[in-house]
């Protein structure tokens, strides 16, 4: 068994063998009905052995026969559908890093301010902000 693992684009994670297709995505999680709708055609394929959906987790992973068909082929179909389209939405370390360095930020300029007109005129002012 060849193992293969595609990796993590974004909020995108593909993992595939020769029978098997796992993806996990954000498409998959906030589209419910567009992937319940793939899925019922996707069973209807003879070489298509099983699917397996977990809503909540956003992922699908599909068993099939390596004899009729190949995984660049399945995840052509996924990607067709929308399923690999990743989520823009900045990750929880991406804020963190916003949130820190606009914290940071207005940190040095009240450290500035403070050195430059005294400590109590320096409160007023970044109050004010």
């Amino acid at each position: 068994m060849v193992i293969v693992c595609i990796g993590v684009y974004m909020n995108t994670y593909i993992h595939k063998t020769n029978q098997r297709v796992r993806v996990r995505s954000d498409y998959i999680k906030e589209h419910k009905n567009d992937v319940i709708a793939l899925i019922s055609q996707l069973e209807q394929i003879d070489a298509i052995v099983a699917v397996k959906h977990k809503h909540h987790a956003g992922s699908v992973a599909i068993t099939f026969d390596p004899n009729e068909l190949d995984a660049d082929s399945v995840l052509e179909i996924l990607e067709s559908h929308g399923w690999l389209r990743s989520n823009p939405k900045p990750s929880f370390v991406e804020n963190a890093v916003i949130s820190g360095t606009k914290t940071f930020a207005k940190g040095m300029a009240g450290m500035a301010l403070s050195r430059l007109v005294g400590p109590s005129v320096s409160r007023v002012i970044m109050s004010l902000g």
